[in-house]
């Protein structure tokens, strides 16, 4: 028996991918490079190159749960993991392993966030594959860390140690978030640091364990309620421990405390963390003067290195601009040069304070 399971964290809001993204339809939910896909869609479809169907669980907030049905018609409510409020990462996740735990203590997991694109799929199924295989005699966490290919300012970074100690695996010397421009120029440099996918590969005995060890309290919670996960009972009494539970990002909970039980996986299959407009830039396709564009009707005019969002089929003419953002949707209209897109979810809160969250 197949005893993988994959779980794709699809609770995020990607407010910097505004205004495709966006509260009511966030960015796991839209097909931002205009393959016919969105981003949940083709991550749930490399977890079926790992893994059957029915071992896939999909981790959401209750308001998105009709856009994941709507997405992946054939997924059952049992697979569904609902947040019923958010509270980062380490609980959802937490709340995915108790519901695999009751099906099977012996499972393997392999974990994905849904905002990733993954260019070599086969390759990425055999570097899974390599952490698998390490995991079954060795009690640890895997994270795959990506080798760093620019002095990237929006990713975490890891600096590890040369030697393998496995195929793939190596050892962990340090993290570092989101570092400074300075910095992210050093360790690109260095070429000992890799960043961090958020993709991890564990078992669930000893994910349950560095939970108990690092953050109990949570993890008491759910285990006095396991018996009644996957059962009708289930959202009553997630609804009833959820507020009780610790608001904290997997991270920071598991990852950076239980150092000498996590290792790294290397991963080289052509990966990018669709979290910025930058990213979507980078993996589009893109006209002879370097416009990535994804439209019914748009027409560019002497407009060079410039990414243009336009939903629905209405006429746009662009003349002019040169690296700008411009993204259209029913909820509103972005207008920005490339270099400070950064600034994005600060526009954002300043809107919300003057107009409240009704665009957003």
């Amino acid at each position: 028996m197949n005893k993988l399971y994959v779980i794709i964290m699809a609770g995020g809001v990607g407010s910097r991918l505004w205004p495709m993204s966006t509260h009511q339809k966030p960015k796991q939910f839209v097909d931002l490079l205009g393959t016919g896909e969105t981003l949940l869609q083709s991550t749930y479809q490399r977890a079926l190159h790992l893994t059957p169907a029915e071992q896939v669980l999909v981790v959401t907030n209750k308001q998105w749960v009709h856009l994941v049905q709507e997405q992946l018609p054939g997924i059952l409510p049992s697979q569904m993991v609902v947040e019923p409020m958010r509270k980062n990462t380490a609980t959802a996740t937490l709340y995915a392993i108790n519901k695999i735990a009751n099906r099977d203590p012996q499972a393997d997991v392999v974990i994905m966030p849904c905002d990733h694109v993954i260019t070599d799929v086969n390759r990425f199924g055999k570097v899974i594959k390599a952490g698998l295989k390490y995991i079954l005699k060795n009690a640890v966490l895997l994270t795959v860390g990506i080798k760093v290919s620019r002095p990237e300012v929006n990713y975490g970074y890891i600096q590890y140690l040369p030697e393998a100690i496995d195929n793939q695996v190596y050892n962990i010397k340090t993290f570092t978030e989101k570092p400074t421009k300075e910095i992210a120029n050093a360790f690109h440099r260095s070429g000992d640091f890799l960043w961090y996918s958020g993709i991890k590969v564990v078992s669930v005995g000893t994910l349950l364990d560095l939970y108990a060890e690092h953050l109990p309290d949570t993890a008491q919670l759910f285990e006095e309620m396991r018996p009644y996960l996957n059962e009708e009972e289930e959202e009553r009494f997630i609804e009833k421990i959820y507020p009780q539970c610790e608001t904290i990002a997997f991270r920071q909970a598991i990852i950076y405390k239980a150092e000498d039980k996590v290792k790294v996986l290397l991963g080289d299959f052509g990966w990018t963390d669709i979290t910025l407009w930058g990213e979507v830039y980078a993996t589009h396709e893109k006209d002879y003067l370097g416009n990535a564009v994804t439209g019914a009707q748009v027409v560019m005019y002497d407009a060079s290195n410039c990414l243009v969002e336009v939903a629905g089929d209405k006429l746009v003419i662009i003349s002019g601009l040169e690296d700008y953002i411009v993204a259209d949707s029913p909820k509103g209209l972005l207008i920005c040069p490339r270099d400070q897109e950064n600034e994005i979810k600060n526009m954002l809160l300043e809107i919300k304070r003057q107009v409240g969250d009704k665009y957003l």
